[in-house]
């Protein structure tokens, strides 16, 4: 590891709690009537796999790369570890899920420039960090990357793991409910151990704000 840290601490929004603006604008991304299992599929299974990956960057790759592309890595490896270690039904609700989300938000760039494109130059600045730009461009990315064929070895070696020990796929299923979110971290920090990937003990806070998901690491 070329970095120290005593913990990751994965924050994560929550579905209903939020101002009326702020659920107003999840629920007509994801469709008023499945809305809330939306939320937790997309949020607190696929997206902590993601905000993982950062954790992953942080501890073992240095320098980092370009935000947009560190972006497009973590999802890469999001992916990769849902296909590998995930059930069908849930991806196959993840794609849906991006399907109807994508129509939603208004395209902030001609049909020419591609969402990372896009997102790298307007990088830093307003314009990009509101609901609807950032919202397309994350999603954008997660509904190429979901068509590609991506191995969870190669993904892991371009985030600089070593050694690494590939590991028998097995499936992981979990119920929709509020002991999911941790259930996943914690399955996910055993398996990525055998994989050779060695991380300080993650911990989800929830928080209100239904558009805040991020990763930060206690040093």
């Amino acid at each position: 590891m070329v970095r120290a840290g005593t913990g990751i601490e994965i924050i994560t929004g929550r579905y209903g709690k939020g101002t009326p603006e702020q659920n107003k604008l999840v629920t007509r991304i994801l469709g008023k009537s499945h809305a809330a299992e939306r939320f937790e599929i997309y949020f607190h299974w696929y997206n902590l796999i993601h905000e993982l990956g950062h954790a992953i960057m942080w501890f073992y790759v240095e320098p980092r790369p370009h935000p947009v592309d560190e972006e497009v890595l973590v999802n890469q490896f999001a992916v990769a570890y849902w296909k590998y270690h995930g059930e069908t039904k849930k991806l196959e609700a993840l794609e849906e899920i991006l399907a109807y989300a994508l129509r939603q938000y208004a395209r902030p760039t001609d049909k020419h420039t591609s969402a990372i494109a896009y997102a790298k130059g307007k990088w830093s600045t307003e314009e990009l960090f509101n609901f609807n730009n950032y919202g397309w461009f994350q999603r954008s990315c997660v509904a190429d990357i979901l068509k590609e064929s991506v191995s969870l070895r190669a993904m892991l070696e371009k985030m600089g793991i070593a050694n690494i020990v590939d590991q028998p796929q097995k499936m992981l299923r979990y119920e929709l409910n509020t002991e999911m979110p941790m259930h996943v971290i914690k399955d996910a920090a055993a398996i990525l151990r055998d994989w050779g990937v060695f991380l300080p003990d993650a911990r989800i806070t929830f928080d209100n704000d239904p558009n805040r998901h991020m990763c930060t690491i206690d040093e």
